[in-house]
């Protein structure tokens, strides 16, 4: 078997073709510009690469992120660039604790895909990179590492099971690889440090993204036509952690003159909303311990919003979550506000299928496609279904109640 140099060579022109004509302003300015280029770029790195070197470097890809794990452990990241300019194997050696020689093996896979850089021999200074590394909540994600140990197992337990998605929060990957019943919820508060390095990575890393209320349509959508007379309370974010969501859009629209009527209601399980000092919500946001595996006690709410809850859950743990909301909703004026990944029904992108992966390691849940939305919309007695993707980022997903000869 061999790669085909006139079939590589006739891909690369095309794709460095597509390139130059992408002019640099554009992928500064423009996102979707910028996501073209990157698909074009790795596109290029796959033709220069050939089909047989491309799937026999997969076999050894994971050694990247071991590397890295083994990096964070001894804080070579934060080390690094720490320093302005240099620092060698030897002195990174007597400030972690780590052998030298391992520090140097590590760190020259590191470099090899651009992660540190190597200036000389044993030798090794910050890039931007790593100093993202060095970041606690990016480097709480490297140590929270039980999806991946878990996903190694994966194959064996297909195997073992006739080759079926897991969908049961208690009878998955991790529960196999760790010998345990406990949903991953419950796994992860049983081992506090794990616990805490989960929290700090999902609760830091949303980076440069906007918020959804900064490309949605809030005001024609969401603000206007409330209707007090209905209901006191605008929107309800269900399983809402400690309330960034709603900050962000009170910080939008709450700000005087206030944009909008009617109360913010933050809801999630008593131990999280405890965690949450008095003076860490604004005075527009009420606080309600909720499970919202039971009935949904605010009704006639304009909007109900679910921000990465139901990606958790297979379609039979989701139906019970959005009947108990669509029996508070309103016909015609509630809406129910879905911030998730909205993945095509054709071409992914490589992230947007890898975190599908990492769900359904996580809890036997489910990144879904825009027909899986609809569908799983559908059976649970919701219309007017409309999706709104955001390039290969968290879209929104609105639905009204069904009439009741649609609801189960």
């Amino acid at each position: 078997m061999s790669d085909t140099p006139a079939a590589e060579g006739a891909d690369v022109h095309s794709i460095v073709t597509k390139l130059q004509a992408i002019h640099k302003s554009q992928i500064l300015k423009d996102e979707a510009v910028k996501i073209e280029t990157l698909t074009l770029a790795r596109k290029l790195v796959a033709a220069l690469e050939g089909p047989v070197n491309r799937a026999t470097d997969l076999v050894f890809k994971p050694y990247i992120s071991i590397a890295a794990r083994i990096a964070v452990d001894l804080d070579l990241f934060k080390l690094i660039s720490a320093i302005q300019g240099v620092i060698t194997s030897e002195q990174l050696a007597l400030a972690s604790g780590g052998d030298k020689v391992l520090i140097s093996r590590v760190l020259r896979l590191l470099a090899a895909v651009g992660f540190v850089e190597q200036p000389g021999r044993e030798t090794w200074s910050a890039n931007e990179t790593t100093r993202a590394m060095a970041s606690a909540p990016i480097a709480a994600g490297h140590s929270f590492d039980v999806l991946i140990t878990s996903a190694i197992k994966a194959p064996k337990f297909l195997y073992e099971t006739g080759y079926k998605a897991p969908s049961e929060p208690t009878d998955g990957f991790v529960q196999y690889a760790n010998q345990t019943k406990y949903n991953t919820f419950d796994f992860l508060h049983s081992m506090p440090s794990l616990f805490q390095d989960f929290n700090l990575f999902m609760g830091n890393t949303m980076g440069a993204r906007e918020y959804w209320h900064e490309w949605y349509d809030v005001n024609g959508r969401l603000i206007t036509d409330f209707n007090s007379s209905i209901g006191s309370t605008l929107l309800v974010d269900v399983g809402g952690g400690k309330g960034h969501d709603l900050l962000a859009f009170d910080s939008t629209f709450g700000s005087p003159p206030k944009h909008y009527e009617g109360k913010l209601v933050l809801q999630d399980l008593p131990h999280v909303l405890d965690g949450i000092a008095e003076n860490e919500l604004d005075a527009n946001i009420g606080k309600m311990p909720h499970d919202f595996f039971t009935e949904q006690p605010v009704r006639g709410a304009r909007g109900y919003f679910l921000h990465h809850i139901l990606h958790d859950w297979s379609d039979k743990y989701c139906h019970v979550i959005l009947k108990n909301i669509r029996d508070s909703m309103v016909p015609g004026y509630s809406k129910l506000l879905i911030h998730e990944l909205i993945l095509p029904d054709t071409g992914a992108t490589e992230i947007q299928a890898r975190f599908d992966l990492v769900m359904m390691t996580f809890n036997g849940g489910m990144e879904r496609s825009r027909a899986q939305w609809t569908k799983l919309l559908r059976d649970a007695g919701f219309v007017n279904i409309k999706l709104w993707e955001h390039f290969d980022h968290d879209g929104i997903i609105e639905a009204e109640r069904g009439p009741a000869t649609e609801v189960e």
